[in-house]
């Protein structure tokens, strides 16, 4: 059962920009659930990039295809930037590569540490906190978004690429602090979204992959990890449009108000329990 219920939390906070990686540590303090290792937390995270998938199968489709027809222009620089000026999906999948290396960079120099930081309550709070902040004046000041993908620079790509890669820290919302970054970039607040969304699905696929072996080695009833998978698959799916008519009507500010809740709920928590 808490298995199924770490799914649930998983895919309802992925992708709302209120940090899934608090949200499983928190669940130890609140339910008293012992979250599973970080290989159970890749498999969940694997399951909410299948929502994304299944979402955005259209673009994500158009984006494959214009990459790998972009090979055959890469030999000439001039062919290939026109080439690139001209396919929008093409453009989208290049820049989409550049905002993953700095998070995959990251992600495996400072792993072991990162991991550390998950046993950290009041580090998280404090991170949850600073992610209000970012979502209150992202919805406060960044309301003149104009870039869609034919205007984006790879300067723009590089940006959202190190906002990802900070959000690899608990209690950052990886999809908070990326749109923000676009929003900040002026790129459109539906786009910005949909970059965001799409920007996780090599970052999460590639750290399952790197940890297969750990993944397929979990001890949990090859039936309930199956339900947790398709709970947190659903729950994803709910999460990306119910997170994206938010952004676009300009409530991001609400989100705000939750995590500066949870956090002072923690550290209060925290500090009782110390006594």
């Amino acid at each position: 059962m808490y298995y199924i219920i770490l799914g649930l939390i998983q895919g309802l906070t992925e992708f709302l920009p209120i940090s899934s990686s608090a949200h499983l540590a928190i669940s130890q303090l609140i339910l008293n659930i012992k979250v599973p290792g970080v290989a159970f937390e890749l498999f969940v995270h694997l399951c909410t990039s299948f929502s994304v998938i299944y979402l955005f199968r259209k673009e994500i489709t158009n984006i494959s295809f214009s990459f790998i027809k972009s090979f055959s222009k890469i030999y000439n620089y001039s062919t290939f930037t026109t080439y690139l000026k001209n396919d929008h999906y093409s453009k989208f999948a290049w820049l989409l590569i550049v905002s993953t290396i700095p998070g995959a960079i990251i992600g495996y120099l400072f792993q072991d540490m990162i991991e550390q930081m998950f046993n950290n309550l009041i580090f998280i709070s404090f991170m949850l906190i600073l992610t209000g902040i970012c979502l209150f004046i992202t919805d406060k000041f960044f309301t003149k978004e104009l870039k869609d993908i034919k205007e984006v620079s790879i300067v723009d790509a590089i940006f959202i690429g190190f906002a990802q890669a900070i959000a690899i820290m608990p209690g950052i919302s990886r999809s908070g602090l990326t749109i923000t970054m676009a929003l900040g970039r002026k790129l459109d607040r539906e786009f910005a979204a949909k970059y965001s969304f799409i920007l996780s699905i090599p970052l999460i696929i590639g750290a399952s992959l790197y940890k297969i072996k750990e993944i397929s080695q979990l001890d949990v009833n090859l039936f309930i990890l199956l339900v947790s998978g398709i709970i947190t698959f659903i729950s994803g799916c709910f999460a990306v449009k119910f997170f994206m008519k938010m952004l676009i009507r300009f409530k991001l500010r609400y989100f705000s108000y939750y995590l500066w809740f949870i956090a002072i709920f923690i550290i209060s928590m925290s500090l009782i329990n110390q006594h």
